[in-house]
This record gives C-alpha cells, structure tokens and sequence, in this order.
C-alpha cells in the first residue's frame, strides 16, 4: 500500500513523526561537552580588552579625572573618555513615538559632565589583557563633586525632590491614562469593593554568560563585525548602522552560543555602544566582557512598581470595575530602544485580565531615578498585571464568601465570545478560559483538595490552594516592533539546502539562547522533507 491508498488521518500521523514529540536536543552533545563558542572564547588578531571606570555615586559631578599614570602602565593601549567617543558614536534617546508626551534627554555611550547612576561609565581603558587594563583602571584618579540624587520611586515627582535633568523640569519620563468613563459611579453603586496596595521590588536577569561584545571594524572599506551575546542580532545591526553613521549592509552582527537572556540582552547597553565606537576610534577589534557586579550595575532592572487597585462587584461576584494607580520608578534615561515605559503599560493594559468588566481606569506614572536604568525582562508587565488583578480577585472571593475558582468561572470571557476587546481596550482573539478552568478543575482534582484543606485546617494546619487566570500578549508581529523607532530589520528568516551527499542544511537567523530553536527547526525540516 503507497502513502495515497491511506487514510487521511494515518498520513497526517506518519508525516508529523517529530513535530510536537519529545527529541534529543541537537546540540546538547556540543554544549555539554564545552563545545560552544562564547564570545569569551574568540580571539582575534590585535585585540584589546576595555574595562569601564564606573561611578561610585548615584548622582556626581565628574570635576577632574587625572589617567596620565594609567596611561604609562605596561600593555596599554588607549584610555578614552566620553567627548572622544562622542565624535564617534551619537548620543540616542530612549522613546518611541507611540508613546504619546514621553520624554529622555539624550545619553552617551561614556558620561560626559557627570554620571547619573552609581554604576555608569565614565572612562575606558585598553588593554592588550584584561588583567593588564583592571591594573590600570587603580591608577586613574577621579575628582567627583556628589550632587543630590533621586533615589525613592514614591518622593520621585514630588517637588521637593532633586530634578535629575533640569531640562525637563521634572523627573516625569511618562504619563498614560485609561478611562472607560463612569468609573467613580461605578464603585459608588456596588454592592463590594476590596481594594489594596501592592509592591514589587527591584530584580534583574542573571545568566550563565554575562553580557559580551567583540567588536572588529576595519576602517578599510568601513566594515564592522560585532560578535554579540544577545537576542536580537538584526535590530542591533541597524542600531550601531544608525549611531555610528555606517551603512546597514556593511554591519554584521554575530549571535553565536548564548549562555542566558531572559530579556537582559535585548536592549541595547551604553556599554555596547562604547565598545564598538572603541573599535572604530581604534581600528582594532575591542572586547567587553561584564564581570558579576557589573552585571548587577548596569544589565537592566525592571518592576519596581507601585500599585495601588481596588474592585467593584455585585452582590453575586460579577466584576463591575478595576481601577489602578500604577507608580513605577526608572533609571536617569529610558533604556534604548524599547524604553524603560513599555512595562508599565503593559501594566496597565493587561490589569483586569480576561474578565469581562465593562469599566476600567488606570493612571501610570513612569518616574526618573538615578539607579540602574529598567526595562523589560521576563514577561514585561504580565506578573505585575496578573498578581494585582489575582489578589484582588482573591480578596473579593473571602468578602463575599465565593468559592475563588466559582468566582474566575462567572467573570471570565465566554470562550466564544472572540474576537472582543478588552476593557482596556487591547484586542484579543481565540482565547479559552473557560476552557481552562474546567480542565484545571479536573486534572487537580479541586473538589478533594479542598475537602482535604477543610479537614488540615481542623487540626491547626494551613494549606494554600492558588488559582489565577491571566492573558499573555504573544507573537504581537513585525508591525509592534516597527513602531516609534525600536525598527528591527525583516532578515530572520531560513534558507534549506540539499547537498550532493543528501544531507539537509537549514541556516536561520534567528538565535539559540537555550529554548531549544535549533531542535524545533529540525523537527519541522524532518517532518515537511520526510527525513530523519
């Protein structure tokens, strides 16, 4: 019997042998072998390695920086501060367009003048090792001039506390305000309203392989390569383009092994910039690779937020309204390209989840501080959003006496009720909680464990059982990302080749960092060619 003769589904099952199903990594014997290739682990012809003079201060005057004895040391090459690589690379400015009435004042790849948080750089020093460069960095003298600092997210935009950049008059980076209208009535009517404040400390990314950039430009030609441990080679390809006045087609941005992301490495870093405008200024391949605590003082910080909510509901636990204050406090600058901003709008577009209130207003307050500058890392707004709407939920469960997964039932969207907005005003489409809740129900057996929680309460123990339900913005598509100047360039992409001994060859360009990418393209490759 040939493949026509069978059955649809029969086909459909021996054509899909690997998609879904659980394979062997590919590269997993590579990796575990130490086989990667780090960009640590490259080497090239007359490289330097740079150390960065950082800031002891989270707000100072640079007075006098004194390097003539560092300069003298063995194995150095260049020390260079923030006017010389000025000329090089030009100064960005952490907004974007859709984000109506946000504002930065323009950073440089090394400070200039005075640094704004402790951690900035404000010197660099080359060395043929990176022993050789730490050696010389002691030398340097720095006289600072501390001024004060705005350091409390809640003081921020008060008007006693120190402006960060007098220029704008506040330390205001962003102001965002949703309103269904008829909110205030809303809450007056209802028959229940819970209301809380919740607070989420400071935290960051910490991968395996820190940050790291090799960049190599040959002035010949005005050519740069930049090996890179990051997540978005293309966009940063058309950032060094634009900054260092170079062509698109004459950058090439290389992501080889990445030992960790987490959202850390899609920014882009001042350190970045400073190391490739190095290799230009130079016109010899520089290297940059963050220890731990440079990590902890310049990889990007993210949800330190403030909110303060409060829900309205009906006797029978139908959700009237969510209202939120979102306070969140930034670095000096908005980070670039992605802003220091979209977290709190996420925020505040996702609070409320997928329950089907018909009103809503939320207030966001981005603020300037002088600490590590934030941005987004690991669900960007999603575990905010979701733990503030959850505890509320939780909240009114206990004052009305509802069961909390009963009171998820009756509130969330009907699964075919899509596509609908929320009330935020995000679109959303093909979303199933319901669904999910009756399976949820089922597969933890909810009835028993909360027979069994009732009966350990009975003898003074005291068992939890969580419930939440949440939506999470995916795949939002190339137009999101294009928007206000976060371009990334359309070049991800596959090219699959035969070769003449028969083996398959699929290049991609989009990057590794441990999900697992290289084992899903060979699986769908397998799967549409009938290959092993």
């Amino acid at each position: 019997m040939n493949d026509l003769t069978l059955p649809a589904p029969v086909r459909e099952i021996e054509a899909q042998r690997y998609i879904g199903q659980s394979v062997e990594r590919p590269n997993m014997q590579r990796l575990t072998q130490g086989r990667a290739n780090y960009v640590d682990d490259l080497e090239l012809p007359r490289m330097l390695h740079v150390v960065y003079l950082r800031s002891p201060h989270a707000h100072a005057r640079i007075v006098r920086i004194d390097a003539e004895a560092a300069r003298r040391m063995p194995g150095i090459a260049a020390i260079v501060d923030g006017r010389q690589l000025a000329a090089v690379c030009a100064p960005w400015v952490g907004t974007l367009k859709h984000l109506a009435g946000m504002r930065s004042p323009p950073q440089h790849a090394l400070a200039i003048e005075r640094a704004t948080w402790q951690g900035e750089a404000v010197l660099a020093i080359l060395g043929r090792t990176r022993a050789l460069a730490e050696d010389a960095l002691d030398a340097v003298q720095v006289e600072w001039e501390p001024l004060p600092a705005a350091v409390h997210m809640d003081t921020a935009l008060d008007a006693a506390t120190p402006v960060i950049h007098p220029e704008l008059g506040s330390n205001l980076c962003f102001h965002r305000e949703i309103d269904t209208g008829g909110v205030e009535a809303v809450f007056e009517g209802a028959d229940v309203v819970v209301e809380d404040e919740f607070r989420f400390g400071r935290h960051t990314g910490v991968t395996l392989e820190p940050r790291a950039v090799l960049a190599d430009f040959t002035p010949t030609g005005r050519r740069l390569v930049v090996h890179h441990s990051h997540q978005a080679p293309h966009m940063m390809a058309d950032l060094y383009a634009r900054q260092l006045g170079l062509q698109e087609a004459d950058v090439r941005v290389v992501c080889r092994d990445v030992g960790g992301s987490f959202g850390i490495k899609v920014h882009a870093y001042a350190d970045d910039f400073a190391t490739v405008a190095l290799s230009v200024l130079l016109g010899r391949p520089v290297k940059f690779v963050a220890d731990r605590l440079e990590s902890f003082v310049t990889d990007v910080h993210a949800r330190e937020h403030r909110v303060k909510a409060r829900l309205a509901l009906a006797r029978d636990g139908r959700m009237l309204a969510f209202q939120i204050d979102d306070l969140t406090g930034i670095g000096p600058f908005s980070m670039f390209p992605r802003t220091s901003a979209i977290e709190g709008n996420q925020v505040i577009n996702i609070t409320g989840g997928p329950y089907k209130h018909a009103h809503y207003k939320a207030t966001l307050d981005v603020a300037f501080l002088n600490k590590v500058q934030t941005s987004q890392y690991r669900g960007v707004g999603h575990p905010i959003a979701c733990t503030v709407t959850e505890g509320l939920v939780d909240l009114a469960a206990a004052k009305l006496n509802i069961d909390p997964l009963e009171l998820r039932r009756r509130n969330v969207m009907e699964d075919g009720s899509y596509p609908r907005q929320g009330a935020s005003g995000i679109l959303l489409e093909g979303l199933s909680h319901q669904a999910c809740l009756d399976r949820i129900e089922t597969l933890m057996d909810y009835g028993a464990l909360r027979r069994e929680q009732a009966t350990l309460r009975e003898r003074g123990v005291h068992r939890g059982i969580g419930l939440a339900a949440l939506i999470e913005l995916t795949n939002p598509g190339p137009a999101f990302y294009g928007v206000g100047g976060a371009r990334i360039a359309a070049q991800d992409g596959a090219t699959v080749r035969l070769d003449p001994t028969g083996v398959v060859h699929c290049a991609t360009g989009v990057g590794e960092q441990g999900q697992g990418t290289e084992t899903i393209f060979a699986q769908i490759v397998a799967d549409t060619l009938g290959l092993p």
